[in-house]
């Protein structure tokens, strides 16, 4: 497997046989980055990459964004390469927010819900209090769902994913979030 950009010039970062993330190529200066000012982001921070081709002197890239969301890792991989190495790409710039500082992914949310099958639907419903965010999960589950054990389990479990905790579980009957609702609702408003 590879990671690709065209306007790149090709492979930018490459599986080794480990398949234990991609490794950055020596042809780039690869960052992650903090879409909305630019500074790079440390390793486990989801961020988009940007990339610097190194190579081509006349080709005039300088901090490319892709658009393409990801973590990265300096950790050495156990092929002996020591180049850091994507760890995953988890969406695009689009289908994310930003929730106290830290990137909510939509396919980060939908790997979480997609453990518990008592859950129907879901919505993350996302509000600003006075200077912080504030990141309400509304879940609508099967009859006979056990829901003190699923909030605890969901406040649990949606961090390792999210790397956000949310400030509430509110559970609901079937129903209650009409078919093709919006997935993530952002409340907030900016001035």
């Amino acid at each position: 497997q590879c990671y690709a950009a065209t306007d790149l010039g090709g492979c930018v970062a490459y599986e080794c046989e480990e398949k234990n993330g991609m490794h950055f190529m020596d042809e780039y200066l690869i960052e992650i980055v903090d879409p909305d000012t630019g500074r790079q982001l440390p390793p486990g921070e989801v961020g988009e990459i940007v990339a610097t081709p190194l190579h081509n002197p006349v080709w005039g890239l300088i901090r490319y964004g892709t658009g393409d969301l990801a973590s990265y890792t300096e950790e050495p991989c156990p092929c002996g390469r020591t180049s850091h190495r994507i760890v995953a790409i988890v969406g695009r710039s689009t289908d994310a927010v930003k929730v106290r500082g830290m990137f909510v992914v939509a396919k980060q949310v939908e790997e979480v819900f997609g453990r518990f099958e008592e859950v129907m639907r879901y919505q993350l419903v996302i509000d600003r209090k006075g200077a912080r965010d504030e990141l309400l999960l509304r879940v609508e589950v099967r009859e006979g769902a056990e829901r003190e054990d699923l909030v605890q389990r969901l406040t649990e479990e949606f961090p390792k994913f999210c790397r956000v905790r949310p400030d509430g579980v509110e559970i609901l009957p079937p129903g209650s979030i009409e078919e093709g609702a919006e997935k993530i609702v952002d409340k907030r408003k900016w001035d």
